[in-house]
């Protein structure tokens, strides 16, 4: 499968099913000599991209699940940022416990997620990658929601700059951050009171999308869950 450009600066593998691997995102800035690549798949293809990448590499990972970390122990980077959930899995990097602006651009910061604890975001000129901070937990057979993480997300969403959020395993990866922000605003409009979480079966369609009669976005928004 051959690397998806989004701008000169800008790459991606996109996710594949079997086996599950998280889409990998490569990034140039223009004038640095470091490639930073957000999240590292399972793949072997994954991994040989990673690998055939000539100079300083620095490793972003957006969350411990095996789908965004395999690849680890196949590659090589020079720098490696997780969070301290992430750490317990990887055994080594630099954790993230704060908001780090870089100086060619690159931004990375811990991301509020009922998917996965610990998760990463990283963001860089019009681009926001989130990975799957924006899904929900699966619990047995439910999709559920937790009501004051979801509050926590949409107020870190808010205040992204770039316009688009890029989200993993999504065939629509790349989406404006105005309709992924209304759809996860229409999921706590229905918490009700006392209850810590907001089930969302019934709010997706299989293939993730919004389904029709819930989508007042007008404009076929898709999110997966």
């Amino acid at each position: 499968m051959p690397l998806v450009d989004i701008t000169p600066e800008i790459s991606y593998l996109p996710s594949v099913e079997n086996p599950i691997s998280s889409d990998v995102v490569f990034i140039k800035p223009a004038g640095s000599e470091i490639t930073w690549i957000f999240d590292t798949g399972t793949t072997s293809e994954a991994a040989g991209l990673i690998n055939s990448v000539e100079g300083k590499k620095n490793i972003v990972i957006s969350h411990f699940h095996p789908d965004h970390i395999l690849n680890l122990l196949k590659v090589k980077c020079d720098n490696l940022y997780v969070t301290k959930y992430t750490k317990k899995y990887t055994r080594a990097g630099t954790v993230v416990d704060s908001d780090l602006t870089f100086p060619d651009g690159i931004k990375i910061y811990q991301f509020p997620s009922s998917h996965s604890k610990g998760c990463l975001a990283m963001e860089y000129k019009d681009y926001a990658f989130l990975g799957d901070a924006t899904y929900c937990k699966f619990r047995l057979k439910a999709r559920e929601y937790n009501v004051q993480l979801l509050e926590q997300m949409i107020k870190r969403m808010e205040l992204i700059e770039a316009p688009n959020f890029c989200l993993s395993h999504d065939k629509s990866f790349i989406q404006p951050k105005e309709n992924v922000l209304n759809i996860y605003k229409k999921i706590l409009a229905r918490r009700t009171s006392g209850n810590p979480v907001i089930n969302v079966n019934d709010f997706f369609n299989d293939d993730g999308g919004v389904k029709e009669s819930e989508d007042s976005l007008g404009n076929n928004a898709k999110v997966k869950i």
